[in-house]
C-alpha cells in the first residue's frame, strides 16, 4: 500500500487492485470529499461527529468510525476520571442538580434523551457539582462531559 498526503490531497493504491484519491472541499458552510477510485469521481458530503465520519452522497450514505479507548470515555475534559459523560448524542430532558450540590456516588443528575429511550446520568463519584455543562433542553455529544465535579472537601 503506497499512501501520500500532500495539503490535504490524499493518494493511494490497495493491493494493486484499487487507486484511490480525494481532498476535502468547502462550499459555504459545506464540507465535501471530492474523490476517485478507480477514476470513477465521487462528491459526498462529509459530516463529522465525535469519532465518526459521515459520508452522504445521491448513492447512499455510509459511517466511518473509530473506537475511543477505554481509559478515555470515563475522563472529563479536565481529564479527571469519573466524569459524567453523555452515552450516546442525545437532548438532556431534566437536570436534578444544580451548581454547589453535595453529591453521592449513583446519584441521579439529569435524564438524557437519546434513540427515543431515557437514560439517567448518575453520579459517578461522591463530590460537589462544579459547573452543570448542558443546561435542560441542549443537545450533548457522545462522551460529551456533562458536568464537572471537585472533591466534597467537607468530608
Amino acid at each position: 500500500m503506497l499512501l501520500i498526503t500532500m495539503m490535504g490531497h490524499i493518494e493511494f493504491r490497495l493491493m494493486d487492485r484499487f487507486s484511490m484519491s480525494g481532498k476535502l472541499t468547502t462550499e459555504g458552510d459545506i464540507t465535501y470529499l471530492e474523490s476517485s477510485v478507480n477514476g470513477i469521481l465521487s462528491k459526498p458530503k462529509v459530516v463529522i461527529t465525535d469519532n465518526t465520519i459521515h459520508l452522504f452522497s445521491k448513492d447512499g450514505s455510509v459511517q466511518l468510525s473509530s473506537s475511543v479507548p477505554k481509559y478515555l470515555v470515563a475522563v472529563d475534559a479536565s481529564g479527571s476520571e469519573g466524569a459524567a459523560v453523555a452515552p450516546m448524542t442525545g437532548t438532556i430532558e431534566k437536570v436534578f442538580i444544580n451548581e454547589g450540590d453535595h453529591v453521592r456516588a449513583g446519584d441521579p443528575l439529569m435524564v438524557m434523551i437519546a434513540m427515543k429511550m431515557e437514560h439517567t446520568i448518575k453520579a459517578p463519584k461522591d463530590g460537589v457539582i462544579e459547573k452543570i455543562l448542558h443546561k435542560e433542553g441542549s443537545q450533548a455529544n457522545r462522551h460529551a462531559p456533562l458536568v464537572k465535579f471537585v472533591e466534597d472537601v467537607s468530608q
